[in-house]
């Protein structure tokens, strides 16, 4: 099943993805028990994703 998202869309929604991950980021933070895994994973995930976003946006800024 495809769902009809243009390219705008598709980023806005990613660009929501790197904010949910953030406000998680500053949760795991606060808490007194820091879970070293958990923030690596969510470290390496947020790396990804803000590279992907960059790598999709990068041609439409060139056009």
């Amino acid at each position: 099943m495809c769902l009809p998202l243009d390219d705008t869309a598709m980023l806005c929604w990613l660009k929501q993805q790197v904010r949910v991950i953030e406000v998680w980021r500053e949760e795991l933070a606060c808490r007194p028990e820091i879970e070293i895994a958990m923030v690596t994973r969510l470290e390496r995930h947020y790396a990804w994703l803000t590279s992907e976003i960059m790598r999709l946006d990068t041609p439409r800024r060139a056009a």
